[in-house]
């Protein structure tokens, strides 16, 4: 008897979580979960405005550079203002790193509707001649779609009329660019109307 006793009193019981324990640990659960999602939301969220605002940063810093490149566009022999629908290039004052200084070049724009890209090629006077290519300094990416608009004075209709293409490497009044990104992170559509002052 002494040991069936002994052998009682070493034995243990085997004891589980408590419903009430359960409960508690449940509600903990919900409660860190709850400050995780938060958390992560709120730096989605700041990651989203933080890349707004610099697309739309870099939205103005490449149409100010269309409309000073525009402004400053002159009739120079030997550099042609072409324009067509989705590229345009004009002679224009252009930031010369060999010279240190603002020379006489031509400035590039084109469309890659593949990539949906639209680059700012730079070229100064040295280049054009060599017949290199010259420096992209700029560029808008994740676009649908680009279209550029001539601005000219018709003296056959007498009236002033939009072109898809500019009329016989003439300086237009004014030139129209109308583009659209694929989402509407940027905003969406835009356009952009610069006259010119040197125009034929």
């Amino acid at each position: 008897m002494k040991e069936k006793n002994s052998r009682r009193g070493t034995g243990y019981s085997k004891r589980g979580f408590t419903f009430i324990e359960l409960l508690i640990v449940t509600a903990i659960l919900a409660v860190i979960s709850l400050a995780i999602y938060t958390t992560f939301n709120n730096g989605i969220k700041i990651w989203q405005k933080v890349n707004t605002r610099m697309s739309e940063q870099e939205l103005d810093i490449f149409f100010e550079y269309f409309s000073s490149d525009l402004r400053n566009s002159f009739s120079f022999t030997g550099i042609g203002f072409l324009g067509k629908e989705d590229s345009l290039q004009f002679p224009t004052l252009v930031d010369s790193k060999r010279l240190g200084s603002k020379t006489v070049g031509q400035v590039i724009y084109s469309y890659n509707s593949m990539a949906g890209i639209i680059d700012r090629e730079e070229r100064d006077f040295s280049q054009i001649y060599a017949d290199r290519r010259g420096i992209i300094t700029q560029s808008l990416d994740n676009v649908k779609s680009l279209i550029f608009q001539y601005y000219f004075y018709d003296e056959k209709e007498k009236e002033y009329i939009w072109y898809e293409k500019c009329l016989e490497e003439k300086i237009p009044l004014a030139v129209r660019m109308i583009l659209e990104f694929n989402d509407n992170s940027q905003g969406g559509k835009f356009t952009k109307t610069i006259s010119i002052p040197f125009s034929s």
